[in-house]
């Protein structure tokens, strides 16, 4: 049973700070599979001091997120057998560390090949590594491979919002929605 104070949908901010994500991560994901493509040019350098800007912003989002969420707890999961608690919250520990873990090592990476990183310009983050090429390449080489895996693990975790609005009809997918109340959260 739910306790009657127990919110039925995640608040304003926490869903502002959901979509936000979202819209940053497709950025991400296209900016980082149309750099790699790129000749060496000056464009190229742009593109990818976007995509370490962008990346970096979900790094700080992320932090602000973890902490909106423990002092703000999420609704509760909808009753479903244990496995499927199990792999909701499995997804979004991987979600959350992802999101810390891929711009830790994107960032890590650029250093190591003797690139400063100045976030938005303007500020510049400091050089912890420095130049180590061969460590630059293992370095952006886990950041590839554990974007695919956010990727693999983003689309599980919309096909399961989806599944459970269109197939089971619950209110997972409506908890998250702006503008949407699901039955029950009033």
């Amino acid at each position: 049973m739910v306790r009657r104070d127990t919110p039925q949908a995640y608040d304003g901010i926490a869903r502002s700070i959901h979509w936000l994500t979202v819209l940053l991560v497709a950025m991400l994901f296209g900016l980082g599979l149309y750099m790699t493509r790129l000749d060496y040019s000056e464009w190229k350098v742009q593109v990818y001091s976007w995509h370490e800007w962008t990346g970096l912003t979900v790094f700080v989002l992320t932090g602000f997120r973890l902490a909106w969420r423990l002092t703000h707890p999420p609704p509760p999961l909808p009753p479903s057998a244990w496995i499927e608690q199990l792999a909701a919250h499995a997804t979004h520990a991987i979600l959350y560390a992802l999101m810390l873990v891929l711009p830790m090592l994107g960032f890590l990476g650029s250093n190591a090949f003797g690139f400063p990183v100045k976030w938005f310009g303007l500020v510049e983050l400091p050089d912890p590594i420095g130049k180590d090429e061969t460590l630059g390449e293992a370095l952006l080489l886990a950041h590839a491979w554990l974007g695919w895996l956010m990727g693999a693990a983003l689309l599980l975790h919309a096909g399961a919002a989806l599944f459970h609005h269109f197939v089971r009809r619950d209110p997972i997918l409506g908890r998250m929605l702006p503008g949407v109340k699901p039955p029950g959260s009033e």
